[in-house]
């Protein structure tokens, strides 16, 4: 047996995500099929332990603990259930259980053991299987996937015989031991964080077609079209349009924004902006209040200040553009990292004009149709 991780010691980002999918007022509400014991003013004194388990039926180099699901390895939904912060030790099956964790025992009342591959389990399930076990005094409650254990009795016994098993919430405990499992859990947890969102007043045109993974955040009055994909630590705020056929890769979107149909990695999309169909908002950039960025266009590097426009077809890379400054269709901005292009307010392109590295181009100035400007020029 080997302890891989100590998560006492190792604090997930995971955990400080803005979604608040994993919130336990809002689980506490879904538990329907068992009868919730009503929770003490104290909570249950008990330690954590996640025990990763490698499925030969999912090949994976970093074990089959670590496939990734909807954009997280898998055992972290378990790490997430646990109500303190667990310590996830490798285990192999058929391994005597007491024998592997007792070397991680605490000085606490219980001890909640929880395998890597249900990762459908929730916290709110979970508190209110540990007030089970607490109100009926069980030395050993068995899960069908897990265990909670009463501390002074384990510590005395070396084989846990036959006890008898609980069942609470079943599909949280359905097992990912194959691909073929693994698929049908993540469509189960689609299915969950869409209606998560629902539930928080988000519009959805069409749930079946849209893809979030489990960190994203999305807030009250958004509506989402068909289509939409929003990966990673993708957070839109309350009041946004996502157009259909978007993608949202780790954005930041603004209230009131409107996002028809783009492509945003990393970007930033603040208060009433508006980003058209096809365009794409690359890596550091950020586009301010009342922006307007025209199809097909692709930009990067870029900071665009309140209230400027960018045509259609434009490329920009390494600009930083003052408030209200316009660009027309089909231009090229092309800075560098030492010496990016800037348009101070009100500066303004027409159709097809060339900015090379370092151009500056002055307030209110118009540069006309078609022309190459170099640094030095304007």
């Amino acid at each position: 047996m080997e302890k891989i991780y100590n998560l006492t010691e190792t604090k997930f980002k995971t955990e400080e995500m803005s979604s608040a999918l994993f919130d336990v007022e809002k689980q506490e509400k879904l538990l329907t099929k068992v009868e919730k014991i009503k929770r003490d003013n104290e909570d249950v004194s008990v330690t954590c332990i996640v025990l990763l388990v490698d499925s030969e039926q999912m090949p994976a180099k970093d074990g089959s603990y670590n496939v990734d699901l909807l954009g997280n390895p898998m055992f972290q939904y378990v790490v997430r259930a646990c109500p303190s912060v667990p310590t996830c030790i490798k285990y192999n099956e058929g391994e005597n259980i007491l024998k592997a964790i007792k070397p991680y025992l605490k000085d606490t009342e219980y001890t909640l053991v929880l395998y890597s591959d249900t990762p459908l389990v929730t916290r709110a399930n979970i508190l209110n299987i540990l007030d089970f076990a607490k109100a009926k005094g069980l030395n050993v409650c068995k899960l069908t996937r897990g265990y909670v254990f009463k501390n002074e009795y384990i510590k005395r016994v070396d084989e846990v015989y036959a006890p008898s098993t609980y069942y609470f919430e079943e599909e949280d405990f359905m097992m990912a031991v194959s691909y073929k499992q693994l698929y049908i859990i993540s469509e189960i947890l689609k299915n969950r964080i869409v209606s998560f969102h629902m539930q928080n007043g988000v519009y959805f045109k069409a749930p079946d077609s849209t893809y979030i993974d489990a960190n994203v955040s999305i807030g009250a009055g958004t509506v989402i079209e068909p289509f939409v994909r929003m990966t990673g630590d993708t957070d839109v705020q309350e009041n946004a349009f996502i157009g259909a056929g978007s993608t949202l890769i780790n954005a930041k979107i603004f209230s009131g924004a409107k996002i028809y149909g783009a492509y945003i990695d990393g970007g930033i999309v603040m208060e009433k902006a508006k980003i058209r169909n096809g365009a794409k908002l690359l890596s550091q950039t950020a586009v301010k209040e009342g922006v307007e960025i025209g199809e097909d266009s692709i930009i990067s590097n870029a900071i665009i200040e309140e209230y400027s426009m960018v045509g259609k077809n434009t490329i920009i890379n390494y600009l930083n553009a003052d408030e209200r400054v316009s660009i027309g269709d089909n231009c090229k901005i092309v800075g560098t990292e030492e010496k990016p292009c800037v348009m101070q307010k009100g500066a303004k392109l027409e159709d097809m004009e060339t900015l090379m590295q370092g151009v500056k181009v002055n307030e209110d100035v118009c540069i006309k149709m078609g022309e190459v400007l170099k640094a030095g020029d304007k």
